[in-house]
């Protein structure tokens, strides 16, 4: 069970290969229960525990009347049980933070600030930023919760799948970079793949004030290969389970300006920095290291419109 979630939500005990084929019963419990009219995210986690918590006659008789080829669930427009659905990009930053307050979102805009390619002057590295609400269910263990989150707390039917026996898989195993309370302390995200169970493949803490940073990111998600390379590397020569024994990259102090610890600064960062967050350097002159008070929203992006994030409501059921 994850933390704060009914005991009948558990994840299958072995990751799957194929999601989709084990999952047809679900798929089509959901086509033939699904109402219109009603509130989507309610009814999404009421199909979930109603699954779960199913007789098993009544789930294999879902088995039976399946179709070999059932479809995934797809298109919004011909899915209704996908109506008022958020969509997830898979280059999109979690923002997991337990309070948001001027000091924490001060701290936000460094981290956002390392997501612009530095190093070459690119726009925004990532499709989208979400904050995950609310903030004080934030304080879970995010490596063994995240996915039930992001994907459960409020259901996400492209990610989140159910099994003939009524436990969850999950379809999505794409890398997840997080922003979390330790790193507004140290600048070091969380980046987790999982296994289709929900269970961690792989994690590490990667640090974002360094002008490699951004070439890591690219890596990652045009082929994932340098974070399964690092992490492959990490657990090779660390056998605990524990994420806090697991390689991560050197903190930072967060309390000190951005270019003082930006790993690699160099006038072009500077002149970079100064395009993307104007007078943000003079609001952290004047905090003595922390822009307090400066809108996130003047952080420049996508060819000159302000920052936006979006706003995810996942509480725990």
């Amino acid at each position: 069970m994850a933390w704060g979630l009914p005991s009948c939500i558990r994840r299958h005990e072995e990751p799957v290969e194929d999601v989709e084929s084990v999952t047809c019963a679900w798929r089509r419990f959901v086509c033939e229960q699904w109402v219109d009219g009603t509130d989507a995210d309610q009814q999404r986690r009421a199909l979930i525990e109603r699954w779960a918590t199913a007789d098993q006659e009544i789930r294999d008789s879902y088995e039976s009347r399946a179709l070999v080829d059932e479809l995934p669930f797809g298109d919004p427009e011909s899915e209704p049980c996908l109506s008022r659905h958020v969509y997830y990009q898979a280059d999109e930053v979690y923002v997991c933070i337990s309070q948001w307050t001027p000091e924490t979102q001060a701290l936000l805009a460094k981290c956002i600030l390392s997501l612009f390619g530095l190093d070459c002057g690119d726009d925004l590295l990532v499709t989208m930023i979400s904050v995950l609400m609310p903030f004080e269910e934030n304080q879970c263990d995010l490596v063994d919760n995240f996915k039930f989150r992001r994907s459960v707390a409020r259901p996400d039917f492209q990610d989140v799948h159910m099994t003939q026996d009524g436990t969850v898989l999950f379809a999505n195993t794409f890398p997840t970079l997080i922003i979390d309370d330790q790193t507004l302390r140290s600048g070091l995200a969380l980046w987790i793949q999982y296994e289709t169970n929900g269970f961690r493949e792989r994690a590490c803490r990667m640090q974002l004030l360094s002008k490699e940073f951004p070439d890591l990111f690219r890596d990652v998600y045009l082929n994932q290969n340098s974070l399964e390379v690092q992490l492959n590397f990490m657990e090779d020569d660390d056998e605990d389970e524990n994420l806090d024994m697991f390689w991560e990259e050197k903190p930072v102090d967060m309390h000190r300006s951005f270019m003082e610890v930006y790993i690699g600064a160099d006038e072009r960062t500077r002149a970079l920095h100064d395009v993307y967050a104007p007078g943000y350097r003079e609001a952290e002159s004047l905090g003595n290291g922390l822009a307090i008070g400066y809108n996130l929203e003047q952080i420049i992006i996508n060819k000159g419109h302000p920052t936006k994030m979006t706003v995810i409501e996942a509480d725990l059921i």
